[in-house]
């Protein structure tokens, strides 16, 4: 394994951080403390740089809300400064060191992919097993973000990184939360995102080398497997159990283990995908006509637009050219407000 060292200087530059400034103060431009912060924006930066170069910077408190989407999620969301480094080193250093490794079919959080790619490669997998022949193995890491072990994630980054200062500072992100000692990296967190690819980045290394699975794929801790056989899945899945457990303390969603014909087409990432044809999820749909109710009532609390595009996205990667035109005919104003977007054409 190729590794890397005197990688600190790319995080503290002044440069480094203004852009970092730039990406994570998109949306934040009506909060007291971001107006703040961009009134003495260059101070800042700079108080900010001579903190990293000095090894002063410690990260500040958490602040704590929950989102529904759909499920109910806590999210602990930085300060904006630490933001900043969160985004340095995540940019100049994590993405660039990992992402070339990750083997293709990791999709979550990587430029390129998405769900949409993820389902779409499931079904190229699908396709070549014949009518009447093959399955669908999905298994869940039980709360994987709450269960991610910081001296195990920080030992699989010093695979890589050599430069003492730089593994100093990610310890110090690494440790700045926790849902037991020891133990859990917050949702709110962009480098979070990364840390958690990297540490099951072990477990595709093992299923792809160790196991030998040719059809796998990963969506965070979402894993998929497909075969003809459905013994030889149900033994990949106590292997990867052993693995999880013995390797990363980590353990597998006792119910959330499926085992589906791919005849019956697979519920996947928002999608349910056959062989020939990939359609929008059921709850989905009565979710979006509840929020357009919404909106034509003037009872909608989010942001109108934001939430049409999201569906559109969404939908433009299944087979559903009908529904959305059934959409924009029962709801006319589709075409007013979103005249750019071809909702029905």
């Amino acid at each position: 394994m190729k590794t890397y060292t005197n990688l600190y200087p790319e995080v503290c530059t002044f440069s480094a951080l203004y852009r970092a400034y730039q990406l994570c103060r998109k949306g934040k431009h009506e909060s007291k403390y971001a107006i703040e912060c961009e009134q003495n924006r260059e101070e800042n930066l700079l108080a900010l740089r001579d903190e990293l170069k000095e090894e002063r910077w410690r990260p500040g408190a958490y602040s704590e809300f929950f989102v529904e989407d759909p499920k109910r999620r806590r999210i602990n969301a930085p300060l904006l400064r630490d933001r900043a480094v969160h985004h340095a080193v995540t940019d100049n250093i994590l993405t660039d060191l990992w992402t070339r490794t990750f083997p293709y079919d990791s999709y979550a959080c990587i430029k390129g992919k998405g769900t949409h790619v993820a389902a779409r490669r499931l079904q190229q997998f699908m396709r070549r097993h014949p009518a009447g022949s093959g399955y669908v193995l999905q298994l869940d890491v039980k709360s994987y973000f709450a269960s991610i072990n910081h001296e195990i994630l920080l030992s699989l980054i010093a695979k890589r990184i050599r430069d003492q200062k730089l593994m100093r500072l990610i310890r110090l992100i690494v440790e700045s939360y926790e849902d037991s000692p020891g133990t859990g990296i917050p949702l709110g967190n962009l480098t979070s995102q990364s840390f958690a690819n990297i540490y099951l980045h072990e477990l595709d290394m093992f299923a792809k080398h160790g196991l030998r699975v040719k059809q796998y794929l990963r969506y965070m801790d979402d894993i998929t497997l497909v075969h003809d056989n459905k013994r030889q899945l149900w033994d990949w899945r106590d292997e990867i159990e052993t693995y999880l457990a013995d390797r990363l303390n980590l353990q597998l969603h006792p119910i959330k283990q499926t085992l589906t014909p791919i005849d019956c087409g697979v519920k996947y990432l928002g999608y349910r995908v056959y062989r020939d044809h990939v359609k929008v999820l059921s709850r989905n749909v009565r979710r979006a006509y509840k929020r357009l109710k919404q909106m034509e009532a003037g009872r909608f609390q989010g942001d109108a637009r934001s939430s049409i595009a999201s569906w559109v996205g969404y939908t433009k990667h299944a087979d559903c050219h009908g529904l959305n035109c059934q959409i924009a005919a029962r709801h006319p104003f589709l075409r007013v407000a979103f005249d750019p977007i071809e909702v029905t054409e």
